[in-house]
This record gives C-alpha cells, structure tokens and sequence, in this order.
C-alpha cells in the first residue's frame, strides 16, 4: 500500500486563462503550457470563486501532465 506522504505532487504557479464547464479551468502555467484544472475540494466547500487573470497554485497529475488541482488562489488578478 503506498504512503500518500511518499507521493510527489508536482505543484506549479500559473494564471487562469479561461474558465470551463463543470467547475474546471484552463490554465496557462509559467511555461506558457496549458492545462486543465478543477479547484480541490477545501476550495468548492469555502466557495472559492475563479476568474481569468487569477494567479493560483495548481498541482499536476502523476499520471497527466495535462490535467491538474487547483489548491490555492494565490493573489487576486488585475480586474
């Protein structure tokens, strides 16, 4: 049984370029790569909402590196 403190999310900053159906996002990370990201759970339960130009923390998935989990919205975006 693998120890979920073994595991190595790959957490990465980047800015929400557009917002999806389903509560996911498109988001252009700092290398100018593109993924698709829904918010984690700690942010639907506080009603965190999302706007393109938000800044967040996105952690990416082990198994694609297309698709992650925004955990944190790290500062607000020019609006």
């Amino acid at each position: 049984m693998a120890d979920r403190s073994a595991e190595q999310s790959r957490g990465v900053e980047g800015t929400v370029v557009e917002l999806l159906p389903q509560a996911a996002c498109r988001v252009q990370l700092g290398d100018r790569s593109l993924v698709i990201a829904h918010a984690a759970a700690a942010s639907e339960v506080n009603f965190v909402r999302l706007r393109p130009q938000d800044r967040v923390w996105v952690e990416l998935s082990p198994h694609d590196p297309t698709r992650g989990r925004i955990v944190r919205l790290l500062a607000e975006g020019s609006r």
